[in-house]
């Protein structure tokens, strides 16, 4: 048998390479701008669409409730009512003034909540009720943690009357935090455990965040 012709075997070789480099080519498809547009626009769309379709949280409780008020004075002894903050949600606590741990404590969960909320701020403020002491004393232990904020908002219950009125009217004497609608109305009662804090951090953020929760007056 004759051995091939150098000639036939370049050729061979050729045809080899070209099937070779045909097997390894990206699909035509691959190659097309609009098939790329294509992808882009599904990634985008596909977030979308499972955003649109999940269902909505239940709506909380109280929409129907009379809005409530308090008249009390600030640190610097001007008047202070709840009514004053109607347009934002609210949430209220009291600070124990005249009980130093329990004045720190309640501080310090009070600053760890606001930095789970800090990107609500502008729809979301805080009334905070200084349970004994006096004004000065409220003004001087603020001046020292250099507390005061656009969004923290003092007043002096030195008796606890109004946290106590806020929480009766909640149907939750022991609470230790409220969470108000824009109206003035109580959407939300919770305790000081951790898994009520929780479940405060998800109700504000759905209060500020869905004006529609609000409902209409």
């Amino acid at each position: 048998m004759h051995a091939p012709h150098p000639a036939q075997r370049a050729g061979r070789r050729q045809r080899a390479g070209r099937l070779l480099s045909r097997d390894r080519a990206p699909l035509p498809v691959l190659q097309r701008w609009w098939f790329w547009v294509g992808v882009i626009g599904l990634l985008w769309l596909f977030p979308l669409w499972k955003s649109l379709s999940a269902r909505l949280p239940a709506r909380l409780p109280g929409e129907d409730g009379p809005a409530l008020d308090f008249a009390l004075t600030d640190e610097l002894e001007r008047p202070f009512r709840l009514a004053d903050l109607r347009g934002r949600c609210v949430i209220v606590t009291a600070l124990p003034l005249a009980e130093g741990n329990a004045r720190d404590t309640t501080w310090e969960r009070l600053v760890a909540l606001r930095k789970h909320l800090r990107g609500l701020d502008q729809a979301l403020v805080y009334a905070i009720l200084a349970q004994g002491g006096s004004a000065a004393d409220l003004k001087g232990w603020l001046d020292e943690h250099r507390a005061p904020r656009p969004e923290l908002h003092f007043g002096m219950d030195a008796g606890g009357a109004a946290m106590k009125r806020l929480c009766a009217a909640a149907g939750a004497p022991s609470a230790e935090f409220l969470l108000i609608d824009r109206h003035g109305r109580i959407r939300g009662a919770y305790g000081g455990e951790q898994l009520e804090v929780d479940r405060l951090i998800t109700e504000a953020g759905q209060l500020a965040n869905w004006a529609g929760e609000d409902g209409e007056r």
